[in-house]
């Protein structure tokens, strides 16, 4: 992926305070919440090509009401096209959809099915500089990658005292993905014998479980647990999901644990930050191994604007570890970790020992 020029930031920021001054106060669609998704998505009556017909554009931003709720957010395509836990406006096909990256509208807003909702434009194309930084564009050719394991997103993760070849993560050996059946035989090449299955439930996984006959023995002796985590995986109001991930964790001693999602790349790399934090990682190693899966997927390079604008997940997620809400540093992060499992997340200090103790022997 080629860099971005600081000429061409300029440009687009030119482009949008130009586009800016246009803003019509007048360009406005009235809805209501037709239905609320499991993530915690609202989804709106209105269409996507209404909504366009009105004059409202990808990259614009507006201002949104739902019920006494207000909040600015851009017009963009895809959740990972802002920062995590902000507001979006989401367009995809023809549905329109009020969001939070890494949290859930819905609960922050406290609408409900049929709340009403006012969508202003506050500025024509006033988030495109920011949107073409964050375009990210996935490469699902297997011949563009140096090896199978790029491809798969696989590897061991090694930072901090976590042991050799110990904890993988990978992209979904299971989901009707090119890139799953390279992920199913390299868990079954690895050892692995214990899965952390962060995105599907156990009835939405199997059928898919078919085309891996490893990974559906694995299921069968209760060596895979269906976590089900939305798109909310780091909510600190919801910590289901990773307290159960752990106990899965410090219930079996012995073995060779792999974590994946769907790409191995977000709710994976929470998870994978939160146990390399807990073994005495330092952020720049939990930085390092976040950004590989960016890398392996978009080609995101490092001192680029992308990897840096990204790489500010990491600290997001650990921000609700401190008391004073501000990211932990080195010093700090472990111990914080470690506070944040018992005193918010509900493990006892017998259990969070034993996810230490497994994943360093």
């Amino acid at each position: 992926m080629k860099k971005i020029s600081s000429k061409v930031v300029a440009f687009f920021s030119i482009l949008c305070m130009s586009f800016g001054a246009f803003a019509a106060s007048k360009t406005i669609a009235h809805s209501e919440v037709a239905s609320i998704d499991k993530h915690g998505n609202v989804n709106l009556a209105i269409k996507a090509s209404s909504f366009q017909t009105k004059g409202f554009s990808v990259t614009d931003v507006v201002s949104v009401k739902v019920d006494s709720f207000k909040v600015t957010a851009p017009i963009v395509k895809d959740y990972s096209d802002v920062d995590n836990g902000a507001f979006l406006v989401r367009m995809n096909g023809e549905e329109v959809s009020l969001a939070m990256n890494m949290g859930k509208f819905a609960k922050t807003s406290g609408c409900k099915v049929g709340s009403k909702v006012t969508v202003e434009l506050k500025e024509h194309y006033g988030y495109l500089s920011t949107f073409h930084l964050r375009l990210l564009k996935k490469d699902d050719e297997r011949k563009h990658f140096t090896s199978d394991q790029v491809f798969a997103n696989f590897r061991a993760v090694k930072a901090g005292k976590i042991a050799e070849n110990r904890l993988y993560r990978t992209s979904s050996p299971i989901v009707n993905e090119v890139r799953a059946p390279y992920a199913a035989e390299l868990l079954e090449e690895a050892g692995v014998n214990l899965v952390l299955n962060l995105a599907d439930s156990e009835e939405s996984a199997k059928e898919m479980m078919e085309s891996s006959p490893y990974y559906k023995k694995l299921a069968e002796e209760n060596k895979v647990i269906f976590l089900n985590m939305g798109s909310d995986f780091s909510s600190h109001e919801d910590t289901t999901g990773l307290k159960n991930t752990l106990i899965f964790i410090a219930e079996h001693p012995g073995c060779v644990y792999a974590v994946h999602g769907k790409e191995g790349k977000n709710r994976t790399g929470y998870v994978c930050a939160i146990l390399e934090a807990l073994n005495g990682a330092t952020l720049e190693e939990i930085t390092q191994d976040y950004m590989t899966s960016f890398e392996n997927y978009y080609n995101v390079q490092k001192n680029r604007a992308q990897y840096d604008e990204i790489s500010k997940s990491v600290k997001y997620m650990f921000s609700n570890t401190t008391k004073n809400g501000k990211a932990p540093t080195n010093k700090n992060l472990q111990s914080a970790v470690e506070n944040y499992l018992v005193k918010t997340v509900g493990l006892t200090e017998a259990q969070v020992q034993a996810v230490k103790d497994n994943l360093q022997k």
